[in-house]
């Protein structure tokens, strides 16, 4: 497919209890100097009012899509995946906005590609700490996987980033077994299709809500991580371990400690984790989030 003809856009906006903030997420994705031509919002069966509230605002932009049944936000995106029409996709959680020129700066860098590509971009946030950050801090690097800039180094490829060409989607698609680590089975399986990853380096995307645990992808159930891990199998032991000891801290008692903090040391022996980090982490668990909160800002911690 020629790139260069890549001109409309449809934004999917998965919605499940989003009453405060789906309309701002509408007008956020209106207000792209690149218009798109579609925003499909897919309601995930919620419990409240998001529908009425998404149909308030109703335009001959806006399509609102039902769910029969709460499958989780995967399934939510491929449902809207299904009922767009435009040359390239755009996902937008119903809780993050965009930087007016998102759509047209990723659209501009995917009309240079010359091969299968997708594109991301950095993204600000304010952590639980009240920090805020730019993140990613790099691209990924040349011949670098995928598989291991995001899970063995660390990086973020937040869903409200990616813009995928709608032709790409008939074969890749969102895991609906998982309510966590969507974002990282979807980045990894267009990966494993072969289809590269266009980096735009400036934060097009505030990133809110960040470590609320009632947010699907803050799932603490353990049987979420495996299940993200069996469909991944080749996924070699530094990525495994890189991602479990940033997702999961130590389960109640001595035993699980002790058990947390052998993986956290086997973490820095296989590269997985750099030692501030690991400190960084044993920090955070040993003295609890507001105590760990409190000695970064004495601090004045900066990542």
């Amino acid at each position: 497919m020629n790139y260069n003809s890549l001109k409309t856009v449809s934004v999917v906006i998965p919605a499940y209890n989003a009453r405060n903030t789906i309309q701002q997420a509408i007008a956020t994705a209106r207000a792209q100097t690149l218009r798109p031509t579609q925003i499909v919002v897919v309601d995930d069966v919620s419990k409240d009012d998001t529908i009425q509230r998404a149909e308030a605002v109703a335009g001959p932009d806006l399509l609102v899509v039902r769910s029969p049944k709460n499958g989780g936000g995967g399934a939510a995106r491929n449902r809207g995946i299904d009922h767009s029409t435009g040359d390239v996709v755009a996902f937008l959680d119903a809780d993050d906005l965009w930087a007016p020129n998102k759509l047209a700066n990723q659209m501009m860098l995917l009309r240079t590609q010359t091969r299968d590509s997708f594109c991301f971009s950095a993204v600000e946030q304010v952590n639980e700490y009240d920090e805020k950050h730019i993140l990613p801090k790099r691209e990924p690097f040349i011949g670098e996987s995928l598989a291991d800039y995001m899970l063995k180094a660390g990086n973020i490829m937040q869903t409200s980033t990616l813009m995928v060409p709608r032709h790409l989607l008939t074969k890749c698609r969102f895991n609906e077994r998982l309510r966590r680590f969507q974002d990282l089975d979807f980045v990894l399986t267009l990966d494993e299709a072969g289809i590269a990853a266009a980096f735009c380096p400036q934060p097009l995307v505030e990133w809110r809500n960040v470590g609320n645990p009632k947010r699907v992808s803050s799932n603490p159930d353990p049987t979420v991580m495996q299940t993200f891990l069996n469909a991944h199998p080749r996924l070699t032991r530094a990525q495994k371990l890189g991602l479990e000891i940033r997702s999961v801290g130590p389960t109640p008692g001595a035993a699980g400690t002790l058990r947390w903090s052998w993986r956290l040391a086997l973490s820095v022996f296989s590269g997985a984790l750099p030692p501030p980090n690991a400190v960084s982490l044993l920090l955070k668990h040993s003295l609890g989030m507001r105590n760990y909160g409190a000695l970064r800002a004495r601090l004045g911690a900066r990542s």
